[in-house]
């Protein structure tokens, strides 16, 4: 028997108030169990924002032992040092989560879709004075995970497999920018490759798993057919949470644009915990002018483990 279920959240993780169902009815509560299941064992790996919300500053590059690489050389253009991503505006549209659930047999499919109407802030003055400009943002991230039944599991189920996060612009015509391989190793030994964000991989023995103090390094391929005419094209940033040992928070550091499509990045794994780490490929135009209604970016969330 198959049984399939969507669910429309405006603020909740589980909202069961609205579900419509496939070839039959499924109990909303074996539903909800699904849900629960996959965000005790998954966490962070499944949330739904990443970043400083608003207009923060790009973390300053430092030493390697601190986690980061050197500065790269400035080749063209300097990207903002303030910048950021409002998704949730005050008083503004709300996010549309929908979480499609199909269980058949044994296998629970999930399928996460949200959609954010907020804006992009970027201070493009570097006078001195903190005033960013707000130009409409309008994203959307999709996710997959799979879930076997499992008695030993407190809720019954047990996570399986995994995407990683594809966050994409809603208007496909403004997709001109691909993160379009991501590549992660461990300590220079390479764990794994993502060609598609919509590939599952096994939790337990493909999504990376770390210890505190390794060396992450992080190599992506960006295509940018924006054609905007400046220099460089795109600007390519990685979000860590667990790269520092006062907190976990979220950072915003610069990559090394190598001059052959691809950009790298390493960081040193300071505190244990489970998330992903975003790579974030902006199209130069969206950061370099203010006001445009020109936001065009494509970001690929890697979820990982620190133990």
């Amino acid at each position: 028997m198959r049984q399939t279920v969507q669910f429309t959240l405006a603020t909740a993780l589980i909202g069961l108030a609205a579900a419509a169902c496939g070839e039959g009815t499924a109990p909303a509560s074996e539903q909800a169990e699904v849900l629960a299941a996959e965000a005790d064992q998954l966490g962070a790996m499944v949330d739904t924002e990443f970043g400083v919300p608003g207009a923060a500053a790009t973390a300053a590059a430092t030493s390697t032992g601190s986690g980061n690489l050197a500065a790269p050389p400035a080749v063209g253009a300097a990207p903002p040092a303030f910048w950021g991503r409002l998704r949730v505006v005050p008083g503004g549209p709300r996010p549309v989560y929908h979480r499609d659930v199909t269980i058949q047999g044994d296998t629970a499919r999930v399928e996460h879709d949200v959609t954010f109407t907020g804006l992009f802030l970027v201070d493009t003055t570097a006078d001195g004075v903190f005033n960013p400009t707000a130009k409409p943002l309008a994203d959307r991230m999709t996710q997959r995970a799979v879930l076997v039944r499992d008695r030993a599991e407190p809720r019954g189920w047990r996570a399986l497999q995994l995407s990683p996060q594809d966050w994409t612009v809603v208007d496909a015509s403004r997709q001109t920018v691909t993160v379009s391989d991501v590549k992660v190793y461990r300590n220079d030994t390479l764990l794994i490759e993502v060609t598609d964000p919509t590939e599952l991989f096994d939790v337990t023995n493909r999504i990376p798993r770390f210890h505190v103090d390794d060396t992450v390094k992080v190599v992506a391929a960006v295509t940018n057919t924006t054609r905007s005419g400046l220099t460089p094209a795109s600007f390519v940033f990685l979000h860590v949470r667990h790269a520092d040992r006062l907190g976990t928070t979220w950072r915003r550091i610069p990559t090394t644009d190598n001059g052959d499509g691809t950009y790298e990045r390493s960081w040193i794994a300071r505190r244990s915990g489970i998330d992903r780490f975003v790579v974030d490929a902006l199209d130069s135009a969206t950061l370099l002018l203010g006001r445009a209604d020109n936001y065009r970016t494509n970001e690929v969330g890697i979820p990982y483990r620190i133990e």
